[in-house]
């Protein structure tokens, strides 16, 4: 059973409480809720800097003026709010919606620390705050408690979806439909549940699908404009690539699997893969393979952008980007260069370090639909508790192609060329190709395919030829480097080309 974290802060009698939340609606109504649930007598009052304090529901537990003929204080002063909500008489609850600005200031946290002090003894009453973003200085730490408040739940979603098609249409929401709306809209706001449901109403688009595609689209733009976090639109299908046949496998094997069905049956859900190995074959495409085999959208985390302080604090935006992506699940969440990105730069290893630590633990607590597909071509720069097992389900190495793989890649890429690989010498294309990525491939076809056009002679063998004799592979250029990775993977990674380990000399 989960539990609600703003109930057990009213249990443990915590006199100041920092809800973070972008919610206001909601969260006053659940604030109400808990009140009524408490004990009707219990009072909610809100406070706004431009209102005041205004009572809401429940009791009246405002003490009145000793002097019925003296003017009422002015509560929409913060000081003078907090001081007429530590003084009331009875129970309430005092939810502050525009405070956070002014806690800077010495006599509001001042306020703030009497308040504490005096609610300590009075169980049922309690100040809160809630703002969009957590902003608790130093002096106040030891006395507020911060709440994380949970995105709506399934049946929050539900009863919301259901509000806005009973205001638009007679037609009565199908119970399936109901249940796949429901699920879709997971990790939205209630305010964006109902934008997006006005959407697909005001478009009279009602057929499932179309309606699951609304969803999709208004989650892609609320990832995209986080900034950091970028939606990868071209995605790759297994006929786009050639060979990795362990690594196709288990990712087909594990397509049924990777939905709230399986996740309420209580079966595991795939939760990562590491892709390291060679630079240039096949990593990132790999990424992009998973999303299209599980129907799921796909973003890439830049992690320069984490670093370059153009968001703030990178700590802070690295969080925000594990919160907005979960906010999207089901996803894949791509990070290229994994080592790199985890690594920090210049001046930025006490950042990195706090960002490693915080993503090992998010990648044990994550939800169960945010997938991440991570690559790296220098493992070795990785701490052994990133790749140790159950970090990742699977660390997949990537060799450079055999000759059957070979085979396989030239076809894709003459077939994407508008060739016809029955027309070309595959078998001497592939013997002249030995040690080469499949990068490198594609880019000698691509090249003949050019120099064809430029001749304005038919795409043949003799294109892709020309090209290869002037390329040098990365297996000469970096020798050393493949030799020190295969043997690294020896014993440590299992072979994205096969299921059988073979010993690289």
């Amino acid at each position: 059973m989960v539990t609600d974290p703003l109930r057990a802060a009213i249990d443990g009698r915590h006199p100041l409480i920092y809800i973070h939340s972008t919610e206001e609606a909601r969260v006053t109504e659940r604030v109400r809720r808990l009140a009524v649930d408490l004990d009707p007598a219990i009072a909610l009052f809100t406070w706004t800097c431009t209102r005041g304090l205004e009572m809401q529901s429940g009791g009246t537990p405002m003490a009145p003026a000793a002097d019925p003929a003296a003017r009422a204080p002015d509560t929409r002063d913060p000081v003078l709010a907090i001081q007429t909500a530590a003084a009331a008489t009875g129970r309430g609850f005092f939810l502050f919606k525009d405070l956070t600005p002014f806690l800077e200031r010495p006599e509001v946290a001042r306020a703030l620390r009497d308040a504490h002090a005096t609610l300590m003894g009075r169980p049922g009453s309690a100040l809160l705050l809630i703002a969009p973003e957590v902003n608790i200085p130093p002096a106040l730490r030891p006395s507020v408690l911060l709440v994380e408040m949970p995105l709506p739940d399934t049946q929050e979603i539900g009863d919301q979806v259901q509000t806005v098609w009973n205001g638009y249409t007679t037609k009565p929401l199908p119970e399936d439909a109901r249940d796949a709306l429901t699920l879709a809209l997971r990790g939205l706001t209630l305010d964006e549940v109902q934008h997006v449901m006005y959407r697909i109403l005001a478009g009279r688009h009602l057929n499932r699908d179309a309606m699951l595609a609304e969803i999709g689209a208004a989650k892609k733009a609320a990832a995209s404009g986080a900034g950091f976090l970028d939606y990868v639109p071209d995605l790759v299908d297994l006929e786009q690539i050639g060979g990795l046949a362990a690594l196709k496998d288990w990712i087909e094997r594990r397509t049924p699997l990777f939905n709230q069905r399986t996740v309420d049956s209580g079966l595991p859900v795939p939760k990562g893969l590491l892709f390291m190995g060679i630079s240039g074959c096949g990593k990132s495409l790999c990424a992009k393979l998973v999303a299209h085999a599980w129907r799921v959208p796909l973003f890439r985390l830049d992690m320069n952008l984490i670093y370059a302080d153009l968001y703030g604090n990178p700590q802070a935006t690295f969080h925000k980007a594990l919160r907005t992506i979960e906010s999207v699940a089901p996803a894949v969440l791509w990070i290229d260069e994994i080592e790199n990105g985890l690594g920090g730069g210049a001046g930025q290893a006490d950042a990195a370090s706090h960002i490693l630590s915080a993503f090992l633990t998010w990648m044990q607590e994550k939800p169960p639909l945010v997938f991440v597909a991570a690559t790296a071509n220098r493992i070795e720069a990785l701490p052994a508790e990133m790749i140790r097992k159950g970090r990742f389900d699977e660390v997949f190495f990537f060799d450079l192609p055999n000759d059957e793989e070979r085979t396989a890649i030239f076809t894709v890429h003459i077939r994407h060329n508008h060739g016809d690989p029955a027309a070309f010498d595959l078998e001497r294309l592939v013997r002249d190709s030995r040690e080469w990525t499949a990068a490198e491939i594609e880019q000698a076809v691509i090249a003949g395919r050019i120099d064809s056009e430029r001749d304005q002679r038919p795409f043949t063998t003799e294109h892709i030829l020309a090209r290869a004799r002037t390329l040098v592979p990365l297996s000469k250029s970096m020798n050393e480097q493949i030799r020190f990775i295969r043997d690294w993977a020896w014993d440590r990674a299992t072979p994205a080309s096969s299921a059988q380990k073979v010993r690289f000399d």
